[in-house]
């Protein structure tokens, strides 16, 4: 519903600045002369194109990728009256405007005032992102790469949890990890097709997110499969919270396999030692998720049923 809104936005925004960029030139031409040739300044005109032509992709970039609202508003009617100013100084080296004065005092005003209607926009753009990231904090925890978020579930990858896992070993500080993988997926998808498959692992990776505190971080580490990272917690804690999510997320009518483990003291690098044999942390990491792996090849090994079909079907049920 919001795309054809968006797109008309987006028409809207093209046909105006077309509308101005040819109407404005023939205003002018009819009632100013031009400039003769030699009389042009060819440097301002590159250097003022430019800025049209950059304030104009700009934009075209907010109004394709952001949502309606007050904010967009703000961003759009700044930047087209910026837009606006940098093209009349434009016209301004091309046609003699001095003999309109209206031009001129109308010339001097869409830059100022489009650069503060903007300001105000970044201000509260500034306000919207701080809510946005508390959205998104069990998801990111503060490291934005889009490029290592995945597109289905909208949780960072594997390659970024990673990123996570050594900063939360390099900061010498408790933790927990816990996995996830959803019993039987693959049976599930060639049962109820891939699209059914998907709409499960996004909603996996939506509850998962509404279940864990503010500093703790979820994401999706290959296929079925999730990870949890869980900030300040010992080992009593991090079980109890794997059994409640393996409990829990049966109302989402799938069952799962949840493993769990912490760092072992001799993980934990000694900020004074400067001994060589301490290992790098990215070793640390890999024999963590090392373990984590193990454990759940072994508890899938060890759930190995005697009548897959059968146990499939048991494994999913209708979302409680």
């Amino acid at each position: 519903m919001h795309y054809p809104v968006k797109s008309l936005r987006l028409a809207c925004v093209y046909g105006l600045s077309l509308l101005i960029i040819f109407i404005v030139p023939l205003l002018l031409w009819q009632n100013t002369p031009a400039k003769a040739i030699p009389q042009v300044d060819w440097l301002d005109i590159a250097t003022e194109g430019a800025l049209f032509v950059l304030g104009m992709c700009w934009l075209m970039v907010i109004v394709s990728a952001r949502p309606s609202g007050r904010v967009t508003n703000l961003l759009v009617v700044g930047l087209a009256s910026y837009c606006l100013g940098c093209y009349l100084d434009l016209l301004d080296e091309i046609f003699i405007v001095k003999t309109l004065p209206v031009y001129n005092w109308f010339e001097k005003m869409p830059t100022p005032i489009g650069l503060l209607i903007l300001t105000c926009g970044l201000w509260l753009w500034r306000d919207e992102q701080a809510v946005v990231n508390r959205q998104l904090q069990t998801r990111e925890q503060f490291y934005r790469q889009h490029h290592l978020t995945d597109g289905l579930t909208l949780l960072n990858d594997a390659k970024a949890f990673e990123h996570h896992l050594l900063k939360q070993l390099a900061q010498q500080q408790p933790f927990g990890l816990i996995m996830l993988d959803i019993d039987y997926f693959h049976q599930y998808n060639q049962l109820q097709g891939a699209k059914e498959g998907d709409k499960l692992l996004s909603d996996v990776a939506q509850w998962l997110s509404t279940q864990l505190r503010s500093q703790d971080l979820v994401c999706r580490y290959a296929g079925d499969r999730f990870i949890i990272l869980l900030n300040g917690a010992i080992a009593p804690w991090v079980s109890t919270m794997a059994e409640q999510l393996q409990y829990g997320i049966t109302a989402l009518g799938c069952e799962v396999s949840v493993v769990w483990a912490l760092p072992s003291p001799k993980m934990v690098v000694d900020k004074l030692s400067s001994e060589p044999t301490k290992r790098p942390l990215k070793d640390e990491a890999q024999a963590l998720l090392k373990l984590l792996n193990e454990k759940m090849s072994q508890q899938k090994l060890n759930r190995q049923p005697s009548n897959p079909q059968t146990t499939t079907v048991s494994a999913f049920h209708e979302p409680r």
